[in-house]
Formats: structure tokens, sequence, C-alpha cells
């Protein structure tokens, strides 16, 4: 039967060369856990550009976070951060924010992102108006053929500056004689009244100042007008 054992073996040679000869099948891979999601972001300090956003971290081998925000009905990426609390400086005021916050799991650790936290809404408020002066004029006249002026400025911010200035229109029949807690510089029908100089570089002046001018007019008088701080805040002038 020599001749019959023969062809067997070449058949089984030749079967375990090609068998050899195929790529050899991977084994099958575990698939990757999700982190759990973070708690939802707590917003506090929240100012006209500003707000911090602090959440619990998920049980789990986080290595960094993705804040998300919702934009026009889709999330975005809007910051990244190695800790469970960031502070925003430029944000915009008056303006709405609905974020949420996802983990990312550390390379190799068997885990992936996790789904987003419940998100938060908050809103920053508008921002304030830059400090100022705020000023007001009265204007009287007497039956003797004269008028005065008084006004009152208010500073709106924490630290007055120690001068202001404050410019005026007024008629050429009507003139100036005197002025009280201001010096008053005429030309033509433009005038102007300034604070007086504070008393030595350590003076600190009150957030509320008046001043008052007189004077007198010939022919019909005409009152003085459009009274403006000079930043350019017009003045309300009382009825």
């Amino acid at each position: 039967m020599p001749g019959r054992i023969l062809p067997v073996l070449l058949r089984a040679a030749l079967l375990t060369v090609a068998l050899l000869a195929l790529p050899a099948v991977p084994a099958q891979a575990d698939p990757l856990i999700p982190l759990p999601p973070p708690g939802q972001p707590v917003a506090t300090d929240i100012t006209p550009t500003g707000a911090t956003l602090t959440w619990t971290r998920p049980i789990g081998p986080v290595f960094r976070y993705s804040m998300q925000r919702l934009v026009d009905g889709e999330w975005q990426g809007f910051s990244s951060m190695p800790f469970n609390t960031v502070t925003f400086v430029a944000l915009t005021p008056d303006t709405e924010y609905t974020v949420a916050v996802r983990a990312a799991a550390l390379a190799g650790s068997g885990y992936t992102m996790s789904p987003l936290s419940e998100p938060v809404t908050f809103r920053t408020p508008p921002a304030e108006p830059a400090p100022a002066w705020n000023c007001t004029i009265a204007i009287s006249v007497s039956q003797y053929g004269s008028y005065r002026v008084r006004g009152t400025l208010n500073w709106s911010g924490p630290t007055p500056p120690s001068g202001w200035t404050i410019r005026f229109d007024i008629a050429q029949n009507v003139s100036i004689t005197q002025w009280w807690n201001a010096t008053v510089f005429r030309t033509g029908t433009g005038a102007s009244i300034t604070a007086l100089p504070w008393d030595g570089p350590a003076g600190n002046p009150p957030a509320t100042q008046t001043f008052d001018f007189s004077g007198r007019w010939t022919g019909t008088f005409v009152p003085p007008s459009d009274f403006t701080v000079a930043s350019g805040t017009p003045c309300t002038i009382l009825r």
C-alpha cells in the first residue's frame, strides 16, 4: 500500500501550507465602557462677562472634561479643562448660556467618553454703565431783569474725579456777572463752567457737587441752553 500512503501525506502537507498562509484571526476585543456622566454644573459668581461652573466628578479614570454649549439646538465644544471647575472671564453681557459637561477617560483604561451631564442654564446680567457725572440744571428769573442758574452734579461711580467741565450756549444779549463754586469762561455764544481746583493733591472730591452763576439781559431773555458735561452727557433742565 505504499503507493497510496504517499498521496495522502502529500495532501496533508499541502493543506498545512495553505493554512499557514491564511491571516491570523484577531482576538475579539472587549468593548470600551463609557464613564458615568459628571454631575450637573452649578453656576456661581455670575457677572456681565464671567461665571464659575463646578460639577461633581464621576467615578472612574477621568483624564479631562469637555464643556459643551447648546447653540441653535446643537451642542458645540466650548472649553476643555483638567479639573471639575472652571471660571470664564470673557462671556457676553446680557446673554443666556446653556452648558453641560462630559468626561474623557484615560487612554488604555478600558473606558471611553461619558455622556453629557444634565445641562444648566444661566444668564449674564447687562453690562454696568461707565461711571459718569449726571447733571441737573435749574434756571430762575427775577422780576428785576436778572436770572440765576443752579447746577447739581452726581458721580455714578465709586471714586469721583477731581474735576469736571460743563459747556453750554448763551445768547449775546445775556450776560454772566457772578458765579459760585466754579469758574466760568465765555467766548461769544459759547461758554463753559469748570470745577475749582482742589486744595492739595490729597483732596477728596465729594460725589455730589453744586455750582451757581447769575447775570442780566437786555431785550428778550433767552435762557442758557444745551448744558452738556464734557464726557458728552447732557444735563437735565428742571422746569
